[in-house]
């Protein structure tokens, strides 16, 4: 496996092995310091960052590499060049290419142009970044994941794309409500469904958040708007989500134990109340911390060639209906 662009591109193996590599990496962050050593990593960003350009700079650095972190007037894509051409260009220069974009198929064209590991760092269509902290908070907070579910509330982004696929992965129960017109892409859940079903997990989907979030022991929401929405569309996903507002009521009908879970950036008052995000149940910033030890796991296990890959050939899709707005 040279790649990762969406989390699917894992074998059920493959996500095991990151968990437990980023577990370890999290206790002895400098074990493979001189993994990188004398090298670069192209981190090239079309949108902004937080939590994933400050991961991967600091997970290269911690690997005893060199982050070389670049965005779109910074390079002559910008100004025509292809993005095969700028591909090809960086894998003579550095061992791994990371690219937060657009386009599903932007990354897919990247990946099949270089010569070194590209890694999916968000496109309109998939976060698989997200979705490795995401199951690590989970086994951190839980121990266990036999028998565990997940519910995830509102609009069904890239975010939730990934979360599913991961879940499927990782063999966790997920529920995933959201208003009619805000579903996930039916190829991604059919295959997740694949994957859970030899995984012995459950996916379940339904319009009712209630009925989602009862019994789980995570509730995990994502916001409504992202950068890049029309500004027509915003007040009617906001009327159109409103309901999947993760409220201390709404917590209630999870589990007595349950945790707060949300990829942020967040909007307190729109879809989380901000009692619940800055509340004891809330598992944000632990999530936050673990794209740190996964990215520097993810960059070691695919520049090494530990990773075999699921040997699945999904056609990357472009997520450009207006009532699946990608996570900016």
């Amino acid at each position: 496996m040279k790649d990762l662009l969406r989390t699917a591109d894992l074998s059920p193996a493959d996500f095991q092995l990151l968990m437990e590599l980023s577990e370890e990496l999290k206790e002895t962050p400098l074990k493979y310091h001189g993994f990188l050593a004398g090298k670069t990593v192209v981190l090239y960003f079309a949108k902004h960052s937080t939590r994933t350009r400050l991961s991967f700079e600091t997970a290269v650095a911690r690997l005893g590499g060199v982050p070389s972190t670049v965005g779109i007037n910074e390079l002559q894509v910008g100004r025509g060049e292809t993005l095969e051409d700028t591909a090809k260009v960086v894998s003579r220069y550095a061992e791994a290419f990371v690219i937060r974009t657009f386009a599903d198929d932007d990354v897919k064209l990247v990946a099949e142009a270089a010569s070194i590991p590209v890694i999916n760092a968000l496109t309109d269509g998939h976060h698989p970044c997200q979705s490795l902290a995401d199951i690590m908070t989970l086994r951190q907070h839980w121990g266990t994941l036999s028998g565990k579910k997940l519910a995830y509330v509102g609009n069904s982004n890239n975010v939730a794309h990934s979360l599913l696929e991961a879940c499927a992965l990782a063999g966790v129960d997920i529920a995933i409500a959201s208003p009619e017109g805000y579903q996930l892409q039916p190829e991604i859940v059919a295959n997740a469904q694949a994957i859970a079903a030899q995984q012995g997990s459950t996916i379940y989907m339904t319009t009712d958040p209630l009925e989602a979030v009862s019994g789980a022991h995570a509730v995990y929401t994502d916001a409504w708007i992202s950068m890049g929405d029309p500004e027509a569309m915003w007040s009617l996903q906001v009327s159109a989500l409103t309901p999947y507002r993760v409220t201390p009521e709404m917590m209630s009908h999870a589990a007595p134990d349950a945790i707060f879970m949300h990829c942020l950036p967040a909007h307190r008052g729109d879809e989380v109340a901000t009692e619940v995000i800055d509340g004891p149940q809330s598992v944000v910033f632990d999530q936050a911390e673990n794209r740190l030890h996964t990215a520097q796991a993810l960059l070691y296990a695919l520049i090494s060639g530990l990773l075999q890959g699921s040997g699945q050939q999904v056609a990357a899709t472009q997520s450009t209906a207006v009532n699946v707005p990608a996570k900016a």
